[in-house]
């Protein structure tokens, strides 16, 4: 798929979401775990995870209630929000999650227990037609948290403001 088509893709992918407008980071979570049907729970990545060069890490434990999202630590609100956004474009994408290798699921240790059957997508590359389209859908989802910031922060526009 060229980038036009992708982005096309993902436009139409995220508008059939029917997001909560004005978007903020908070109310995407909340309504992807509404989409989901269940919890999700974001955290930073492991020493031991971003030595094998994960970045991003969307995961399901069997016989958990929740999904959770891991991500490589930044100062940047913003870059930190990105690698969320990747991975509910996997979760958007309702794609198969991968069973996971024994020395992958090691990494995860303590964290998760190793008889667990684990299954995950992980972000480590991005080469394959799966993850530049994770990609777009988490940038349409930044560029509309982007648009509606200044709604957010300060409530719908009346129009006052131009009057008064």
């Amino acid at each position: 798929m060229n980038y036009e088509s992708r982005q096309k893709r993902a436009h139409t992918m995220v508008s059939d979401l029917g997001l909560p407008r004005p978007l903020t980071a908070e109310l995407l979570h909340r309504h992807m775990e509404t989409v989901r049907g269940k919890k999700i729970v974001v955290q930073r990545a492991t020493p031991r995870m971003l030595e094998a060069g994960l970045c991003g890490l969307w995961i399901a434990v069997s016989g958990e209630n929740f999904e959770r999202i891991y991500h490589a630590p930044t100062s940047s609100m913003v870059h930190r929000q990105q690698f969320i956004n990747h991975e509910f474009g996997h979760m958007i994408l309702n794609q198969e999650q991968e069973l996971l290798s024994a020395d992958r699921i090691a990494l995860l240790a303590p964290l998760i227990p190793l008889d667990a059957i684990v299954h995950a997508l992980a972000r480590s590359r991005f080469t394959d037609e799966q993850e530049a389209l994770a990609e777009a859908i988490g940038d349409r989802l930044a560029l509309i948290m982007l648009h509606d910031g200044p709604l957010a922060a300060h409530g719908t526009l009346t129009g006052f403001g131009r009057v008064l």
